[in-house]
């Protein structure tokens, strides 16, 4: 008799057998089909009130290295031990299984006389192992599946693992815009997909007797500015001639205009509406171009539209049936909180037949950012979630996780898509661009010219008696650096004209990113001479004038002691501008 584990009892661990587990597996069958919000026996509900998705009654069952069958042949060292009534080890082929098992770290895997690895090595196989990691896709090529219309996106585009795994749902709409648009490719396959699906999802009424939304999230790239054009212009097509598109600048209206102009839509018009009075009656039809704050506009003086929201509904009719886009929607995140984000909420709700679409790259990306879509039916009457903050706690309970069920449901029930410009081949170099004597000249004079304001601007607060200087020296540093920032930038512009020749030279395509265009200032200097502008506006030049904190410098400073900027600043005659 074994005698080598006298001090185990095996008996008392209460193991499971192979036979208590079950093996029906036809649930696998309904998750591409049923949607978590379709019915409550489907959904998320079965969770909203639960502790946690995996109960501590159910970890019995969960399988364990003893259910490991290594042998289809009996031993009979295994036969020794069956006979002793330890039948729960029938998998075993012998003895020395038990060994490897007990020995075996919980989370390793046995391997069989494998010599111990030196610690460079081990370094090796940490490194290949890192290297593997870096190497899985988390990304899969993204091709309609459902949808068979349209030329092929210019570029590859992806969808992330977790939304591919599950289809879309079946078209059942058809499309009105002309057979041309689409021959053309003016609008690709991806945006007319889309499209399909945002005009198939406005057909559903929820169950509060509100139209069902639609959330485009594609990143950069895809082309959500055509999209949204497409679905305008294909519901303008159904005699739906009134739309609201929100966004983020006012400036962003000539964007829109572009985009209805390049689907071959130019005669919809698009009206800012912040060129029309309060008191204005806007036009018939076109699309009503507003940003998020105008929602929240009061006019101070007295008649029938004091508020811009008032002036909107009033422009929609509560019949309005028509296109409510939401561009960069997740500005309006803060629903509960702000007065513009309640103010798209009040707009959905007097108007429940318009058809809502959300468009925003990271919509999706954070279960709180989600409150002001309450159209896509995930929350609410006839809902597993009676509330937002209910859908929001059973959501971030469960972590990432449990945000990525949603979306593929979303996907699955028609409601969202989600698709992004593949990084394939991207790669990237740092160019070290180097400091002519021109330049440097420039920079010292530049330093030494702050380095006088500053004595100045001491002496100054010193004579005035400043008890509380901290505003003044907050100005004083942030325009400093801010300065310094635009020198910086100044002297990269020469290898950068240089480098777009040459990359323009080969035919490629250059996308130039500055830190910041200096539109503020330019408006400044527009507003100050009446929409004219007589030379190059400087944003540095602009960093170096007396902020208000310092309005009494001219009082003190003498004649002599005035600051020469003339030959320190940046002008567009500068070799580094």
């Amino acid at each position: 008799m074994y005698t080598g584990f006298s001090d185990v009892d095996f008996s008392s661990l209460n193991l499971p057998r192979n036979g208590d587990f079950s093996q029906d597996l036809s649930c696998i069958d309904d998750l591409s089909t049923n949607s978590l919000f379709s019915s409550p026996a489907d959904s998320l509900s079965e969770y909203a009130d639960a502790q946690s998705f995996i109960s501590t009654d159910n970890l019995d069952t969960v399988p364990t290295l003893w259910d490991v069958n290594t042998s289809t042949t009996t031993t009979p060292a295994q036969s020794q031990l069956e006979l002793k009534g330890s039948s729960r080890f029938h998998g075993l082929a012998s003895l020395d299984d038990i060994t490897a098992i007990i020995s075996t770290p919980p989370l390793g895997g046995f391997q069989a006389q494998r010599p111990q690895p030196q610690p460079e090595e081990e370094e090796d196989a940490e490194e290949e192992e890192t290297e593997e990691l870096g190497h899985v896709d988390t990304y899969a090529e993204y091709k309609p599946s459902k949808s068979t219309i349209g030329i092929s996106h210019p570029d590859i585009v992806v969808e992330t693992n977790t939304l591919s795994s599950v289809p879309p749902p079946d078209i059942t709409y058809t499309l009105s815009i002309p057979q041309s648009t689409i021959n053309s490719g003016l609008l690709s396959a991806l945006q007319l997909e889309a499209i399909i699906y945002a005009c198939q999802q406005h057909e559903v009424i929820l169950q509060n007797n509100q139209r069902a939304g639609f959330l485009i999230g594609d990143g950069a790239g895809v082309g959500k500015g055509r999209t949204v054009a497409g679905i305008i212009l294909e519901n303008y097509l159904k005699g739906r001639k009134k739309a609201l598109w929100f966004s983020i600048s006012n400036d962003l209206k000539f964007d829109a205009e572009r985009d209805l102009k390049d689907i071959d839509a130019p005669n919809i018009p698009v009206h800012a509406l912040n060129k029309i009075k309060y008191g204005d009656t806007a036009t018939s039809e076109g699309v009503l171009f507003a940003t998020y704050s105008a929602l929240i506009g009061e006019s101070q003086a007295g008649g029938q539209h004091r508020t811009r929201i008032k002036q909107i509904l009033d422009w929609c009719k509560p019949d309005f049936d028509g296109v409510i886009i939401f561009d960069e929607c997740h500005k309006a995140k803060n629903a509960t909180s702000t007065k513009m984000g309640k103010a798209v909420l009040d707009l959905q709700n007097k108007l429940p037949r318009a058809r809502v679409v959300y468009a925003s790259a990271t919509g999706a990306s954070e279960p709180k950012n989600m409150i002001y879509m309450s159209r896509l039916g995930i929350w609410g009457e006839g809902t597993p979630f009676r509330t937002f903050e209910d859908f929001l706690h059973a959501i971030e309970k469960r972590g990432v996780g449990a945000m990525e069920i949603v979306a593929m449901d979303m996907k699955v029930s028609g409601m969202y898509i989600a698709r992004q410009l593949s990084f394939s081949g991207v790669s990237f170099r740092i160019e070290e661009i180097g400091l002519d004597s021109d330049f440097k000249l420039v920079y010292n004079k530049a330093a030494k010219l702050w380095a006088e304001a500053l004595q100045v601007f001491m002496r100054a607060a010193d004579e005035l008696g400043l008890v509380s200087r901290k505003s003044l020296w907050g100005q004083f540093w942030s325009s400093h650096q801010r300065f310094f920032k635009y020198l910086c930038i100044a002297a990269k512009v020469r290898c950068l004209v240089e480098l777009a020749q040459k990359e323009l030279g080969a035919g490629k395509c250059i996308v130039i990113g500055l830190q910041s265009t200096g539109e503020s200032r330019t408006r400044e200097v527009l507003d100050e001479n009446d929409g004219h502008l007589d030379r190059f506006v400087s944003a540095a030049e602009s960093h170096t004038t007396c902020s208000s904190s310092c309005q009494h410098l001219s009082t003190i400073m003498k004649p002599t002691e005035e600051l020469d900027v003339s030959n320190c600043l940046v002008s567009p005659d500068s070799p580094c501008s």
